[in-house]
């Protein structure tokens, strides 16, 4: 789909080792572009997770980050905007999975890589239709892609830092992912950042969903539990960026310091 010298030269962009996880990085970056080129898009859906994160907040981009994550701004029809979507995203071809769900809808463009060996690539991109809120305000960022393969830019409607924190710190309870802890501590290190703020977002998304929250004691049991777990620890191993110095005992006690003990 990509020629191969335009994934070699989005390299300067995303210094991954493997030149898949380019070239589907250069996939997001452009869908990000065509889609909240549309005024629909834009005024319907709120761009959040972990790729949120390191498009916008986190520069330049320290780990791989592979689906976009999307909120419904708010209750309405989904269906005219998984039309939009289809239509903003044809050069990805026209076959696509679409799983609806009460709460969520996700979408699936599935390509092949252009490198050998030829693996199978996704484009994931979910969409909450059930928190139709904002804690701190949403707000437009512009987001531009230079590529010889695409160019264009647009504004990607977000969240404010430390909303999109403390729904990480909510992620971070509620899977076992070390990426979670990876992004609280990174961003936090690296930007100027409301640890009170952090923590209202969080209480209130996480009130959302459960009717009562954990207390700090359970959420340190549940930390203790995960930072035993290979699969959490390791997590980061295949996505961190090259010459990236990362320990995540260090990291752990810089949240558990700043958040946790104050949730």
């Amino acid at each position: 789909m990509i020629p191969q010298r335009y994934i070699l030269e989005w390299k300067s962009v995303a210094p991954w080792t493997n030149e898949a996880q380019v070239e589907q990085d250069l996939v997001i970056s452009r869908a990000l572009v065509e889609m909240f080129s549309s005024p629909l898009i834009r005024e319907t859906l709120a761009f959040r997770g972990g790729t949120a994160l390191h498009k916008l907040y986190i520069q330049p981009q320290v780990r791989y980050s592979e689906d976009i994550d999307l909120v419904q701004i708010k209750p309405a029809p989904i269906n005219p905007i998984l039309k939009e979507i289809r239509e903003r995203l044809v050069f990805l071809g026209t076959k696509r999975t679409v799983k609806q769900h009460i709460h969520n809808n996700t979408v699936i463009y599935r390509f092949e890589s252009e490198f050998p060996p030829v693996i199978d690539l996704r484009l994931k991109i979910e969409i909450n239709t059930r928190e139709h809120f904002s804690v701190l305000g949403l707000k437009q960022i512009p987001f531009q892609v230079t590529n010889s393969w695409f160019t264009g830019k647009c504004d990607l409607t977000c969240y404010e830092l430390e909303e999109l924190l403390g729904t990480k710190l909510r992620a971070l309870y509620q899977r076992r992912k070390g990426r979670d802890l990876f992004d609280l501590y990174w961003a936090m290190k690296n930007n100027d950042t409301n640890a009170t703020k952090i923590l209202e977002c969080y209480r209130q998304y996480m009130a959302f969903v459960v009717e009562q929250p954990p207390t700090c004691k359970q959420f340190l049991a549940n930390m203790e539990t995960k930072l035993k777990d290979n699969e959490f620890i390791t997590d980061m191993y295949a996505i961190i960026r090259p010459g990236i110095s990362y320990r995540i005992e260090e990291a752990w006690e810089f949240i558990r310091e700043i958040l946790v003990e104050n949730i």
